[in-house]
């Protein structure tokens, strides 16, 4: 979810001086100003020494079926108190008046997750998402991290496992965990360099957390999605999936996931044409899993037009781009107005049944003329 700082993450920004919106991505989120996308990287080999630790087949689990994970679905934060905390019964009746059917909710320990596990009838017959957004410390080798986070995979697979369709792992990391932006784009794991410290707690959380999980949950009742990430920072989980280290490494160990988990905003472009670069297509065939939106919307300041128009437009694309690419979900960020960012408020809502200049009549539209696939 985007609560943390705007100087850190994709938010409340006017764009700069381009007028085209990868520059202005660019341009917020590392130093660097004007670069443009290169391409998709190659996993091909790397210079730099492998480092030491067992490595894992980078081939994927089989195909998990996707069929209960809910096409269309908002940002709520209930953990965080306010005005989602109160009136489920009003938030499930807002979201039913739209067609959602689930609502994606964050995380901060085991206590959290038990607690989405006990509301999930409350908010029936809209599902809940969970984020487990927990990371372990930057400094912590990637054996105590994995052990770590192996436990936790299995309290959080023993609250809710079956209950939930799809729990998602660590919610923007490149914004929430590393220290340093991207030297580049992002489309490539050694664009982390400055980073490369903090890497092996990193992967070994992410390798630990699925592990665990699916100690208890044998039989993927429930998937597990990938660390999400933004923009064209695909190189941080292809540099997961491949074993690459930011340092250049390879034939370290690999981490794996169910679901590819990425985020996209309105100022961000065409997904299918980010700098050229054809986002979803990266994603399909890097990992050949199904992929989820988990995060859509519009961060920046623009006119009730302008935002009615991109729920309608981006909600028209990924429904009829999806069995092109594989997309099993799409999360709109977010129901509430709850983020302020400069000013600007991203709900479909102003707050429980308070409509919000029309923007829930706009979601309610686009879901009604592009039905889940």
């Amino acid at each position: 979810m985007l609560l943390v700082s705007a100087s850190v993450i994709l938010t409340a920004c006017g764009g700069g001086s381009s007028s085209n919106p990868a520059d202005a991505v660019a341009d917020r989120q590392h130093p660097g100003h004007g670069q443009q996308p290169t391409g998709p990287s190659s996993s091909g080999s790397s210079s730099g020494s492998s480092s030491s630790g067992s490595a894992s087949s980078g081939s994927s689990p089989s195909t998990p079926t996707t069929s209960t994970v809910p096409f269309y679905g908002v940002n709520g934060h209930y953990t965080q108190g306010g005005i989602y905390s109160t009136n489920i019964a009003q938030q499930v009746a807002d979201m039913k008046a739209m067609g959602v059917q689930s609502i994606r909710q964050d995380c901060y320990s085991t206590s959290d997750t038990a607690k989405m596990a006990s509301l999930v009838s409350s908010f029936a017959p809209i599902k809940i998402q969970p984020i487990f957004n927990v990371y372990p410390a930057a400094n912590a080798t990637e054996t105590s991290a994995y052990n770590q986070f192996y436990a936790y995979g299995q309290t959080v697979a023993g609250q809710l496992a079956g209950k939930v369709a799809v729990i998602e792992l660590m919610n923007e990391p490149e914004n929430q965990f590393f220290n340093s932006p991207p030297s580049g784009n992002g489309q490539s794991v050694t664009n982390w360099s400055a980073s490369n410290a903090q890497w092996p707690a990193f992967r070994g959380a992410v390798r630990g957390f699925y592990a665990g999980f699916r100690s208890v949950d044998t039989t993927k009742q429930t998937l597990i999605a990938s660390p999400s990430v933004g923009w064209l920072h695909y190189g941080l989980l292809e540099g997961l999936w491949t074993g690459e280290a930011p340092n250049g490494s390879t034939g370290n160990a690999t981490a794996t996931w169910d679901i590819t988990n990425y985020h996209w905003y309105y100022d961000m472009g065409d997904i299918e044409n980010a700098g050229g670069v054809n986002t979803l297509s990266v994603l399909q065939s890097t990992f050949k899993l199904p992929i989820l939106l988990s995060e859509v919307g519009v961060q920046t300041s623009v006119s009730g037009s302008v935002y009615d128009s991109y729920v309608s437009s981006a909600l028209a694309e990924f429904a009829s781009s999806a069995k092109t690419y594989n997309v099993v979900g799409i999360d709109w960020y977010e129901l509430y107005n709850f983020d302020n960012n400069g000013g600007f408020y991203m709900g479909l809502y102003n707050s429980p049944g308070v409509v919000n200049a029309g923007r829930e009549a706009a979601m309610a539209t686009a879901i009604a003329s592009n039905p889940s696939p």
